[in-house]
């Protein structure tokens, strides 16, 4: 059943995909039934997802995968490692809703650091780049104590690589990561790459880089916020302002 529901939101009809999309709220309060389809409904969440074009209907869909990685991350995570090819764009898509939500993010991260250490997986495009997604899941996923998690970072440096797609999938993960005061803390020794990526990244990515900026600055004891602020306010406030006018350019 929750199959049809979401390949009716693909169909050509508004009336379809309407009536479709408020059975599908109905059937995710009834989950007993379908769980067990985990797999093949995010199969068809995949394929379905690029021709589902009204935004309600795309939340819709969003927020069931949402739901069954909160639910079942491990069978959300293999299904998704298994049946998108490196580098998909609808399952970049997937993978950065669900490292949106907080909970599920640390479900799904650490799916991947249990999957991805199988070279059979890959999320991106290489065993390289997708190293950079496993490095992530160590950091987020270990307990570790301040002066543990700096040196580990240093050595992981995962946010230094240029390609796009894997910068908006680290810094979509780390805007969810720094919501929270402890990690946002601990992130203070990622402040330097950040400013890297900064130089390089484009108009989504530099946005993405600001709220981690942010969220960091925000958690840092006064004393310590200051003289780091002070060594980068020059920096950032171009970075600040050229996102303001890009977003005047949209509106």
């Amino acid at each position: 059943m929750v199959l049809v529901f979401i390949e009716a939101m693909s169909d050509s009809s508004t009336f379809d995909k309407v009536a479709a999309r408020n059975m599908l709220g109905m059937v995710k309060r009834n989950c007993d039934f379908w769980l067990v389809d985990v797999p093949k409904i995010t199969s068809c969440i995949h394929k379905a997802l690029g021709c589902i074009n009204m935004a309600p209907a795309r939340r819709s869909v969003m927020s069931l995968i949402v739901w069954m990685a909160d639910k079942c991350p491990g069978e959300v995570v293999s299904t998704l490692l298994t049946i998108a090819p490196p580098g998909d764009s609808t399952a970049l898509a997937l993978w950065e809703v669900m490292f949106s939500v907080p909970h599920t993010l640390q479900n799904v991260l650490k799916e991947l650091l249990i999957q991805l250490q199988d070279r059979h997986y890959r999320v991106l495009y290489t065993h390289w780049v997708d190293t950079a997604i496993l490095r992530l899941a160590i950091l987020a996923s270990s307990d570790l104590q301040d002066e543990e998690f700096a040196p580990m970072y240093l050595v992981m440096r995962f946010l230094r690589q240029r390609r796009p797609a894997v910068l908006s999938l680290l810094l979509r993960a780390m805007m969810t990561l720094s919501q929270r005061g402890e990690m946002a803390r601990k992130m203070k020794v990622m402040l330097p790459d950040l400013m890297w990526v900064l130089q390089y990244g484009n108009k989504a990515i530099k946005i993405k880089a600001l709220v981690v900026f942010r969220n960091v600055m925000a958690q840092l004891e006064r004393e310590k916020a200051s003289p780091i602020a002070v060594r980068l306010a020059e920096f950032l406030l171009p970075f600040f302002d050229d996102v303001r006018l890009m977003y005047k350019a949209d509106v």
